[in-house]
């Protein structure tokens, strides 16, 4: 059984605290694709609701002081169960602040997956470097900053981009499927987080192959989604990435997969 067939079999509960931006469109892309979504921010339900996940989403973009404490409590308590976390320090180089709050998260949370722009995953290993809101510096070289994460961090890496990056398990895939749209919506890349949380299973670490087929399933998604909405514009095709998200199939990933593996 493929990972997407299970997925959609098994309907998995994803804990996701997540920006306040992006809850409802994370939440009905996650249902469209076949999860089970939870927008869970409170540490006192943290053990019930991350016993029966398969994962959690720790996104930070609307990070605050007072939802600091909770995200490192929720957090903890999945390490301590065996529930996988993917990590999306979203405009982490923006602020200092967000800088340091990552600084702290990393130092004291075992995460999963580490998703995010170049810019982003960069600010993690190279404390000056600058962002200007969410944006990413489209110059970087994303494969370098994927091997230094990796060897940092010692975990999977994910870095979204025009063409995007898979480091895991020694080998670095570099994915090019997607749609330009996907710059133009709000919580495009927040949901793909989500949608990575999806593929992964409790109490076990991600394969490569959970990681490749998310992102791959989740840009041809995209695709599909752009060419339905034929130009119609940013509206038309947020709503047509949910639909496709519902009717992408594990045959779209292996006819479309555009992959390669580099060194």
């Amino acid at each position: 059984m493929n990972n997407l067939e299970t997925l959609r079999n098994s309907n998995p509960l994803v804990i996701c605290y997540t920006n306040d931006v992006v809850k409802n469109f994370t939440a009905n892309g996650l249902l469209s694709l076949g999860a089970s979504p939870a927008m869970s921010e409170a540490p006192e339900e943290a053990s019930d609701m991350l016993t029966h996940a398969n994962a959690l989403l720790i996104n930070i973009g609307t990070l605050t002081k007072d939802r600091e404490s909770d995200i490192l409590k929720i957090a903890k308590v999945a390490n301590q169960i065996g529930t996988p976390i993917v990590f999306d320090p979203v405009a982490v180089g923006a602020s200092q602040y967000r800088k340091d709050f990552c600084e702290t998260f990393l130092s004291e949370v075992k995460v999963a997956v580490i998703k995010g722009n170049a810019s982003e995953i960069l600010t993690l290993i190279d404390n000056d470097t600058q962002m200007k809101g969410t944006d990413s510096d489209i110059n970087l070289d994303a494969v370098t900053i994927a091997k230094k994460a990796h060897t940092q961090f010692g975990t999977a890496i994910v870095i979204t981009g025009k063409e995007d990056i898979v480091m895991h398990e020694d080998k670095i895939l570099k994915l090019a499927n997607g749609s330009p749209m996907l710059a133009k919506i709000t919580g495009a890349g927040c949901l793909l987080g989500a949608v990575i949380a999806s593929f992964l299973e409790s109490k076990q670490q991600p394969q490569l192959n959970q990681l490749v087929e998310a992102v791959t399933i989740y840009n041809i998604a995209a695709e599909q989604a752009e060419k339905i909405s034929d130009n119609r514009g940013p509206g038309t095709f947020m709503v047509e990435l949910i639909n496709a998200l519902y009717q992408v199939t594990y045959d779209d990933y292996l006819n479309l997969i555009r992959s390669q593996e580099v060194q």
